[in-house]
């Protein structure tokens, strides 16, 4: 009970850091969102950081359960993991991605998490092209990904139909003889 209870929390922490930003993600605002009292959230939550660094947690693990989802080419799979706009998307988590990135600025404990992360990514891109992108075009891929989901989280429709086959044609270009 106390796993699912956190999960709910999480998911109320998560819709409302989409809608009104981290600093405006008040505990108050959580609490009221998961229909729970303030000071429930506490005892399942130590501090907004706290729930931030959970919501990253499901974030990233939604993000690899999509991955592995797809079939062909890995470093295809990847941009149609991170980018198709199918059944699995999610505007509340590219908008909760854009809220992470936008409070690692400001917290120097979740600056460096989110840099492991894009490191982690950055070499995650080249083994799946196998040894045909450099790091720096990996790390030039990645870019793209976080680009387009920031213009997603803004304007979701905008990013619909381009991102992912866009992201195929840049790593076609990219991808280097091996």
């Amino acid at each position: 009970m106390r796993e699912q209870r956190r999960t709910e929390i999480t998911q109320a922490f998560a819709r409302v850091l989409a809608e009104r930003g981290f600093a405006r993600a008040t505990i108050a605002a959580v609490a009221n969102e998961a229909g729970v009292a303030p000071g429930l959230v506490h005892h399942h939550f130590d501090s907004k950081d706290e729930l931030l660094s959970v919501l990253l947690d499901q974030l990233i693990t939604t993000f690899r359960r999509r991955l592995e989802r797809r079939d062909g080419d890995p470093l295809l799979a990847y941009g149609d993991g991170a980018l198709a706009l199918d059944e699995t998307a999610d505007v509340v988590a590219a908008r909760c991605w854009v809220g992470i990135f936008a409070e690692a600025i400001r917290n120097p404990t979740l600056f460096r998490r989110v840099r492991r992360l894009l490191d982690r990514e950055i070499g995650a891109l080249e083994r799946r092209s196998g040894g045909a992108l450099s790091n720096h075009d990996a790390a030039a891929l990645l870019s793209f990904v976080i680009g387009a989901l920031v213009v997603g989280a803004f304007a979701p429709r905008k990013t619909s139909g381009f991102a992912a086959p866009a992201f195929r044609r840049f790593a076609a270009a990219l991808r280097r003889p091996t």
